[in-house]
């Protein structure tokens, strides 16, 4: 065993079970696009991505994956601590800048015509089952492209990694399903990580508007903190195009709800699964199940429907039956 495979060793891998569980959550009938949202670093997003490949693989389906940003790398450029790589299986599709492919590990299928700090990006098949990085798309119209290249160069199932806070990957022109992943780190204790976290959970859980719900002033950039302070006085409903337009801060998000603002989006996209990582790199780790219930009790019914999971130690919290 060489040095990077006795490192890949000892990195977290998700369970075959709880990869499966994550699919089943995922891909419903008519889903061929589903996108990943992490709510920081170290949330456990890699690892969710590997379980959503796995589970494809499992399945016997084509699998394709690509990033708006940069993953795959050994190590955290801000800890500094080392990464789980993303892994392929034989055949499995991706879109990556050409210069991160070793050309005896991958078949370059196609060139996107999209051009990066990295050189040329493209399509290309893993010739085995090898680690790889991913990078060159740098905007959603980008992803789009990306997206719809692999879906012609065969892929069935197409896992979008939307990178670090980057919420642009949960568009409806560009996945039918997202999965947030959630880690302990984000705080001291779960309810503190929660918090931190609840932002971008909120966005992913606004519910569609109902055409028949009355009036509504209709926002058509990003719903950010500076434009709540821009929104009319006594305003009841508010309507975001999309969940990635909604790029609130807790200020931002609390201020709503003390006006009494309903924010709904006019075009959702439905939230499959949470994940949580209760590990905290150089701290104390939380228990998932506390994480879990701190999830329940801070964002409440938003999240009543959705399950919620750990892929590595195979936790898995059903969700809840509602009238």
């Amino acid at each position: 065993m060489n040095d990077r495979e006795t490192i890949s060793s000892q990195r977290p891998r998700p369970l075959p079970a709880a990869a499966q569980r994550l699919g089943e959550a995922v891909w419903q009938p008519g889903v061929r696009v589903a996108a990943l949202v992490g709510t920081s670093k170290n949330s456990g997003k890699t690892t969710t991505l590997n379980a959503l490949l796995a589970d494809l693989s499992m399945r016997g389906e084509r699998a394709a994956v690509v990033s708006i940003g940069l993953d795959g790398e050994d190590r955290d450029a801000w800890l500094d601590t080392p990464k789980p790589w993303i892994y392929l299986e034989k055949d499995t599709l991706v879109a990556t800048a050409a210069s991160l492919l070793a050309q005896r590990s991958f078949e370059v299928v196609a060139d996107l015509g999209i051009a990066s700090s990295l050189g040329p990006t493209v399509v290309a098949r893993a010739r085995g089952p090898q680690p790889v990085q991913l990078a060159g798309i740098a905007h959603r119209g980008q992803l789009i492209k990306a997206v719809a290249a692999l879906r012609r160069a065969g892929a069935d199932k197409v896992v979008v990694d939307g990178a670090y806070h980057r919420q642009a990957a949960a568009h409806p022109e560009v996945a039918q399903r997202v999965v947030v992943s959630l880690g302990a780190i984000l705080g001291d204790d779960p309810a503190a990580a929660v918090q931190a976290a609840a932002p971008t959970l909120w966005a992913m859980t606004r519910p569609a508007w109902p055409q028949a719900a009355g009036t509504a002033h209709a926002l058509a950039g990003a719903l950010t903190d500076g434009a709540v302070d821009k929104l009319p006085i006594g305003l009841q409903n508010l309507v975001v195009q999309d969940p990635s337009r909604i790029l609130l801060g807790s200020a931002g998000r609390l201020r709503l709800e003390r006006q009494g603002v309903r924010v709904w989006v006019r075009n959702p996209v439905a939230l499959a699964a949470i994940t949580l990582n209760p590990h905290r790199p150089g701290g104390l780790d939380a228990a998932t199940q506390a994480l879990a219930a701190a999830v329940r009790a801070g964002l409440g019914e938003a999240v009543a429907r959705v399950p919620l999971l750990d892929v590595v130690s195979g936790w898995y919290g059903a969700p809840e039956e509602l009238p």
